[in-house]
């Protein structure tokens, strides 16, 4: 009787453990409660699916509501009050999240320029700052330390670097300045305004450069442009380094470029630490490929090393 009793005991205590584990486990899993936070994309476009099924399975085990800037016209505010975190992909909902979202809020935008999210950030800021709403973002682009590495792999006697800014994009010459004096390289940069002839200003620049930096700009940079730019790099015998694969398969040397993997996978390592109560600082994703076009570097007299070797190059600079 006494054994059967003491039996009796052990399984309830074992009982109540696994029990005290379940709970502590359910606690962890839902730090940030069921219906708390919302993945919202910016369209249905497959690229935008793409880095949410890899936040989603690679995430912390929370469970997030999922929907778009378009199903959510109705009410915006009354909609987005319930959530603490609102994980935007891409601009639209960015901007969507930073003008309805509720007070004491967390926005973690991803896949979205550093640029659009900073100016986003600006128009925002002050009822983001009234509603106590905190943001944090992964950026789509690549650090100019980075391309610049990039530059100096692919051109070894790389001294000097052109590149033009427009309207959208001038804001950044301090940054690329910083950035070159730093690597012991010069800038030559021409200021374009949307009523200038690009080509007539390019041609000067990359006369007189070892490299040529294409910068993003919608105000000056077109598919017109790309054009004559692959002409002349071409001409000039000076590699291009792109911001785009597809710019690199039409003739452009090189470019560093983070997929929608790349940043849905470090998107859903920082939400683990989100969700262990630590908001990292916005930033660019450590995940990153080289790519190359072989046929052109051959054209252009370059002995270019494979993607991979390339791609491990520029990390373990990173990392030291």
């Amino acid at each position: 009787m006494q054994i059967a009793t003491l039996e009796v005991v052990n399984k309830a205590t074992i009982y109540r453990l696994a029990l005290c584990i379940l709970v502590g486990l359910l606690f962890v899993c839902t730090n940030l409660k069921a219906a708390d936070s919302l993945l919202l994309l910016s369209s249905e476009n497959p690229t935008y699916q793409s880095v949410a099924s890899t936040i989603i399975s690679q995430g912390p085990a929370i469970r997030i509501d999922t929907s778009y800037p378009s199903h959510l016209a109705q009410k915006p505010e009354q909609h987005l009050s319930p959530y603490k975190l609102i994980i935007s992909i891409g601009s639209k909902a960015t901007e969507f999240a930073m003008q309805y979202a509720g007070n004491n809020t967390i926005i973690f935008s991803t896949f979205i320029p550093s640029r659009k999210f900073h100016k986003l950030s600006q128009k925002y800021s002050n009822q983001l700052t009234d509603k106590k709403v905190t943001l944090t973002a992964v950026f789509l682009d690549q650090p100019i330390k980075r391309q610049l590495q990039l530059a100096k792999l692919i051109q070894p006697k790389l001294k000097s670097i052109g590149l033009t800014l427009g309207p959208g994009s001038l804001e950044r010459l301090p940054e690329l300045e910083k950035a070159a004096k730093e690597m012991a390289l010069h800038l030559n940069h021409e200021i374009l305004t949307s009523s200038d002839n690009p080509i007539q200003r390019i041609q000067p620049i990359m006369d007189v450069s070892d490299l040529f930096l294409v910068i993003p700009d919608p105000s000056t940079f077109n598919k017109t442009t790309a054009k004559w730019l692959l002409y002349m790099s071409l001409r000039s015998k000076v590699p291009l380094l792109a911001f785009s694969h597809n710019f690199v398969k039409a003739g452009a040397a090189a470019a560093c470029i983070s997929t929608p993997e790349d940043i849905g996978r470090y998107t859903a390592e920082q939400l683990h630490l989100i969700e262990g109560g630590s908001i990292p600082p916005a930033t660019f994703s450590p995940y990153f490929k080289v790519v190359t076009n072989p046929k052109s570097a051959r054209q252009l007299g370059l002995a270019i090393s494979t993607p991979e070797n390339l791609q491990k190059q520029i990390q373990e600079g990173e990392i030291q």
